[in-house]
């Protein structure tokens, strides 16, 4: 594993071992791949029957909200960094959401999540908290169930990954922002 830069000194991500991009970069490219996207939206057609997605139940729809919700949350992350460097608000803290299920309680290496600015959300960028306005991205994707256990394509690795990297820290002694500078 290694740890890249993205919106230095606050976001950070994770680059896996043998991946050529960090995750923030992987799903962006991901989400903005319209082909990947419908194939990934038709093979899970019946996720996007449930009720809480009515307006976008057909892929092609789910697929253009995909997309501007991609490019919405790009966006955001760059007004999120301009604003944490002046000390406005929203800053990153604000937009980062904790994980609860089976990390509600934990306060070293809080697992947080943020959201994509559609209504509902279908996109989802999970992230280790090392400190105020500072953050080690995980890992995302498209989120078509009500949790991360039953949703296509978050289920096999989101909670993984997360425990994974949460091990990786401890075992590298990185235990807070001033610590992801130095890497």
């Amino acid at each position: 594993m290694e740890i890249i830069a993205l919106f230095e000194p606050y976001i950070y991500s994770i680059r896996y071992d043998g991946q050529e991009q960090n995750e923030f970069d992987r799903l962006m490219s991901e989400w903005n791949d319209i082909s990947q996207l419908l194939t990934f939206l038709e093979n899970n057609r019946e996720s996007l029957r449930a009720h809480v997605w009515k307006e976008i139940d057909e892929p092609f729809k789910a697929a253009r909200q995909v997309l501007d919700e991609a490019a919405a949350l790009e966006e955001l992350f760059e007004r999120l960094y301009e604003h944490t460097q002046e000390g406005k608000t929203p800053d990153f803290d604000s937009h980062f959401q904790y994980l609860d299920g089976k990390y509600k309680y934990e306060i070293k290496y809080q697992p947080m999540k943020s959201y994509g600015q559609g209504t509902p959300s279908l996109l989802r960028i999970y992230a280790i908290k090392m400190d105020d306005n500072i953050y080690l991205i995980t890992g995302g994707g498209v989120k078509l169930g009500s949790s991360i256990q039953n949703s296509p394509g978050l289920k096999d690795h989101v909670l993984q990954n997360i425990d994974n990297v949460r091990a990786w820290l401890r075992q590298n002694g990185i235990i807070d922002g001033d610590d992801l500078k130095n890497e």
